[in-house]
């Protein structure tokens, strides 16, 4: 019982809500002395960013600073890595919850599932999703429906605080496919074969209503066609005038939808699934554009003295999944890559970083976040690059950006800065096992342990909590507090869990929080690294 109610408690923190401390400045601003990376492969060693109205007005070494900015300066002490601006990366693929819609509000001869004329409206936008975004370094994202067979449209945004009016870059981009939807008990169509059935129907439909059309433009005299509502919204993408997303749930889904929309006027792009290196022959042989998930499996939990029954495919994909994105590259397939799929949007960089290590060239994991993007939305003369005329979408990190834990301190979008963590250098050292009280209010106190090793300025964990070992996704030292995240879903949901204590010699007080409230934290070390190498 006991278990149940700590884990409701944490789904209910889950999602760590960024110290973001939105300042009332100016509308010119200096970004100097900081290493900028203007694009993958390109970098100002030591510049500044000048910004104005939310535009990057100038950037270089010698970029003169403007006697009306409010000038940002990173002072830096030997030793320690420099500050070094990124541009702000995009997200190519968000898929947001749409509600079930209403018998009533599906138009006469129209199936629930078939939903090209949809719109994400100013009411759909999800704060704090876009907010996680933001903390994680996505200064734009694409949204879409997730629910039907054809989704309908979708909406480019910037992931500023202001809701869907003021970020809005597309009102309508893209038209949104899968395969992967089915009508409720004996209703079709309740099958793989119906699925794909009706979506060509569909398809075919609109292709006729659009031919229909343009022949009784050409000749009135004859008979007016019926019009069927809602499907001249496929024409563009029917036309190849805007991208078909179609996601892709496995290998033979992929494979299918490479069969079902044959080269020609569609500009197909396809939602991966992380294993596209098991065919890569077939899919070089028509290099459709890859959004790739970096949700690679966890190691197999063998224990020893358990019985190893797990499958050598398995084994096989948990070894080759994260050089999927590297492999996908040399195949010559065009490949950006998405947080969807990832418990957290921040844990990108964890999971780029693996890839690297496993054969992704860095400036191209970098673009697979920015220019590659960029170019796709047709942004690129906006967004992806640091550079005059941009959006003032940036990212400010303390120390390379495609490591396991960047420390980004701030983001911009739209030049309004976003100031996400202000470190000082450690006053303590936390290291070793700590005992702790996790207060969950009326849910009573529950006992936790807290593992921490290595250096403060590099350090990991693990939190234990009822038997369930959670690894940390982060750990830092700033002053006398340790800050620490936690994947939530671990515990069965999704998000972040973040734990904020305060180190008072063998003592330690804070609290953990989420979107939906906080809890106490309390304990002491009852080891020391030194105590427990001599145990």
């Amino acid at each position: 019982m006991r278990i149940a109610l700590f884990l409701f408690a944490l789904l209910a923190a889950l999602n760590l809500p960024a110290a973001e401390l939105r300042q009332p400045t100016p509308d010119v601003h200096a970004l100097v002395g900081v290493r900028i990376v203007t694009a993958p492969g390109q970098v100002i060693e030591s510049g500044s960013v000048i910004v104005r109205d939310g535009i990057i007005e100038a950037v270089g070494a010698d970029a003169s600073v403007p006697p009306d900015a409010r000038v940002h300066e990173f002072p830096r002490e030997d030793g320690q890595d420099p500050m070094v601006v990124y541009p702000g990366l995009i997200e190519p693929y968000l898929p947001i919850e749409f509600p079930e819609p209403e018998d009533d509000a599906v138009p006469p001869g129209r199936h629930a599932l078939v939903q090209p004329d949809r719109r994400i409206t100013a009411s759909d936008w999800p704060e704090e999703r876009i907010g996680e975004l933001r903390q994680a370094g996505f200064t734009t994202a694409l949204m879409a429906g997730d629910i039907g067979l054809l989704r309908g449209h979708g909406v480019i945004t910037n992931t500023g605080d202001a809701g869907l009016g003021v970020n809005r870059l597309s009102s309508q981009f893209g038209q949104f496919v899968s395969f992967a939807d089915r009508a409720e008990g004996r209703s079709f169509p309740n099958s793989l074969m119906g699925a794909v059935a009706l979506v060509r129907q569909t398809m075919d439909d609109a292709r006729w209503q659009a031919q229909a059309r343009a022949a009784m433009q050409r000749n009135p005299a004859q008979s007016r066609p019926e019009w069927l509502e809602g499907l001249d919204d496929l024409r563009p993408a029917l036309a190849g005038e805007t991208p078909m997303v179609f996601e892709s749930q496995d290998l033979l889904d992929t494979l299918r939808i490479l069969e079902f929309i044959p080269p020609g006027d569609i500009d197909l792009a396809i939602v991966g699934h992380g294993a596209e290196y098991q065919r890569l022959d077939a899919l070089a042989e028509r290099p459709v554009r890859h959004i790739l998930p970096l949700n690679f499996p966890e190691a197999p939990d063998i224990e020893q003295g358990q019985e190893r029954d797990v499958s050598l495919e398995a084994l096989r994909h948990w070894h080759q999944a994260p050089e999927n994105p590297a492999r996908i590259l040399e195949a010559g397939i065009p490949m950006m890559v998405t947080s969807h799929g990832l418990s957290a949007p921040g844990q990108v960089y964890a999971r780029l970083a693996v890839a690297i290590e496993r054969g992704l060239d860095p400036d191209a994991a970098l673009a697979a976040v920015t220019t590659e993007p960029a170019r796709w939305l047709g942004l690129e003369d906006r967004a992806g690059r640091i550079r005059p005329g941009m959006m003032a979408n940036l990212i400010v990190v303390e120390g390379d950006l495609l490591t396991e834990n960047p420390a980004i301190t701030e983001v911009w979008v739209d030049g309004q800065r976003h100031v996400l963590a202000s470190l000082e250098p450690p006053a303590v050292d936390p290291a070793g096992t700590w005992d702790l009280v996790l207060g969950l209010g009326g849910m009573g106190d529950v006992e936790a342990t807290l593992a921490l090793e290595g250096a403060p300025t590099s350090m990991t964990g693990t939190l234990s909590v009822m038997g369930n070992d959670s690894p940390l996704n982060e750990v830092r030292v700033s002053g006398e507090r340790v800050i620490a995240t936690i994947d939530g879903g671990r515990f069965g949901g999704s998000g972040t869990i973040s734990i904020r204590l305060d180190i008072d010699g063998e003592r330690a007080r804070g609290s953990g929080s989420g979107p939906f409230g906080e809890f106490s934290v309390r304990g002491q070390r009852s080891a020391r690294p030194d105590d427990e190498e001599a145990i």
